[in-house]
């Protein structure tokens, strides 16, 4: 699945929060979840349980991309 977005109008009205829980039931016998959330939302899904991982990796063409999202050379 790729980017589910809620609509900025509805956004804290428990509608993110109902999906995820949804499709969370519906992969209950996955062993692995990875999630790629936009910045500033990690707080959102540690509660919904997530954590953060100790590895990852990726390769973004797009720049302001990459400058959201990876960590800097100096990490």
């Amino acid at each position: 699945m790729y980017d589910v977005v809620v609509h900025k109008d509805y956004q804290g009205s428990g509608i993110a929060r109902t999906l995820l829980e949804d499709i969370l039931q519906q992969l209950e016998v996955v062993s692995c979840i990875q999630l790629i959330a936009t910045t500033g939302n990690e707080p959102f899904y540690k509660k919904i349980g997530f954590k953060k991982m100790k590895t990852g990796m990726a390769i973004y063409k797009n720049s302001q991309l990459a400058e959201e999202y990876l960590e800097s050379n100096n990490s």
